[in-house]
């Protein structure tokens, strides 16, 4: 029966998202498993949202409703809001921007009953714009690795995961895809700095959650991921790419503190540089995307040249637009 099935928790962080807030709560309380409720949060929007929201909030699955009088700043305050309201044994946090498939719930959920260890759950996502055209599927996101373990369903140890993928990039980057146990949900997982966080703070998340379980991906596409001009992740600034450096340095610096990091003898000697040199974080950071990435050395070489050379002092550098390019495409 669908009551002894374990309740899910649905957060929906909302902001300014009045042209898809409907559709995500369509999408969410026809869902073919049934044991849920829904937490609303909205941040402070200043569209028509609010009223939108206030429509769904009459109806029985909806357990929260909350409105933010100032904007909070923080998704991931808004992630701890919800979770800390949360009733449910798990956990989805669907983004109010994105929609699922009506079997999301259901399939995902059979794949973490499969066994009582696995506390993470996720599925393929397609990107779509905002008229809702398909933009392109998330394989193609992860064939860097070889073999593209996403074509196919797995089970992963949490550790495992995050060592050989997790700790590279971002490999579950949609929360939306994503059903997890709240028991794994502590307050060390909501640091500060990932509170302060903008641009890698799910990575994060992610990262520290995994490490406590086991994880399950299923392969069918159930998640659909909205890629439009508002999105909170896009860094086509130069202050958003700095941002995004500054951001992936601290993760990265978390995986090596935690002994994640596979590293290499001459990687070890090159951070013996980097010590030497007195370089900063995001310095880095950029050379972990050099190294992991396995890209040639000649691009470190420059690296190193427009470093030593070019300025004084890093910060001027880092404020150049055509540095900041160079460095998110190595």
């Amino acid at each position: 029966m669908e009551s002894n099935k374990p309740l899910v928790s649905v957060i929906v962080p909302n902001y300014n998202h009045e042209k898809f807030i409907k559709q995500r709560l369509d999408s969410i309380l026809n869902q073919t498993y049934i044991n849920f409720e829904v937490i609303l949060l909205d941040d402070c929007s200043t569209d028509s949202s609010r009223e939108i929201l206030v429509q769904y909030s009459n109806n029985p699955k909806v357990s929260h409703c909350v409105f933010n009088d100032i904007n909070s700043g923080s998704p991931f305050k808004q992630w701890k809001k919800g979770i800390n309201l949360a009733k449910g044994e798990y956990i989805w946090i669907a983004e109010s921007d994105d929609y699922s498939d009506l079997s999301f719930l259901d399939k995902n959920m059979q794949q973490l009953s499969v066994d009582r260890n696995f506390g993470i759950a996720y599925c393929q996502t397609i990107d779509i714009n905002e008229h809702d055209l398909i933009l392109s599927n998330r394989t193609g996101y992860t064939d860097q690795f070889c073999p593209n373990i996403w074509e196919f369903n797995f089970f992963k140890k949490g550790r495992l995961f995050v060592k050989k993928y997790l700790s590279f990039y971002n490999v579950i980057p949609n929360a939306s895809a994503v059903v997890f146990k709240k028991t794994f949900v502590d307050e060390t997982l909501f640091c500060e700095s990932l509170l302060e966080m903008r641009m890698c703070g799910d990575w994060f998340f992610w990262i520290q959650l995994s490490l406590k379980t086991q994880i399950t991906y299923l392969a069918e596409p159930l998640n659909y991921f909205r890629n439009h001009t508002t999105v909170t992740r896009n860094h086509k600034t130069s202050d958003r790419k700095k941002q995004r450096l500054m951001e992936e340095s601290q993760v990265r610096t978390f995986l090596q503190e935690n002994n994640i990091l596979n590293v290499e003898r001459e990687y070890l000697l090159y951070i013996n540089w980097f010590k030497f040199f007195k370089m900063s974080a995001v310095f880095s950071s950029a050379f972990y995307k050099i190294k992991l990435r396995k890209t040639s050395y000649i691009k470190f070489y420059w690296f190193f040249f427009l470093y030593k050379f070019k300025s004084k002092s890093y910060f001027s550098i880092i404020k150049n637009s055509f540095f900041i390019t160079f460095l998110m495409k190595i």
